[in-house]
């Protein structure tokens, strides 16, 4: 089975809400597997933004936050992105919590 690769970004949008806030997104070139946004949302983090954070569905990553952490949030977003393709040296998937991914037929 090859192994997934990591999704890019091929657009982002933020649009002003008003009061200082603001809605983010980042747009895919491909479709995230339900394999990869359970990776997605499994990965630890020590502070918000967290996974759960961000709202993943299909091709779109979106989330709220102040106008002022933007890129903040941003970049805690391609930081989970990167752990959740993570690769051992074999090249083999790391699961973020460190148990085994669960092999698709």
């Amino acid at each position: 089975m090859p192994l997934e690769r990591p999704p890019d970004v091929v657009r982002e949008k933020t649009d002003d809400l008003g009061g200082g806030r603001v809605c983010c997104a980042v747009i895919l070139d491909r479709e995230l597997s339900r394999g990869e946004i359970a990776r997605f949302y499994l990965v630890d983090s020590v502070e918000r933004p967290a996974a759960m954070d961000f709202d993943v569905a299909g091709r779109v990553i979106a989330w709220e936050c102040r106008k002022d952490d933007e890129p903040r949030w941003r970049l805690a977003l391609e930081i989970l992105l990167v752990k959740s393709f993570r690769q051992d040296g074999a090249g083999k998937m790391v699961a973020p919590t460190g148990l085994e991914p669960v092999p698709r037929p």
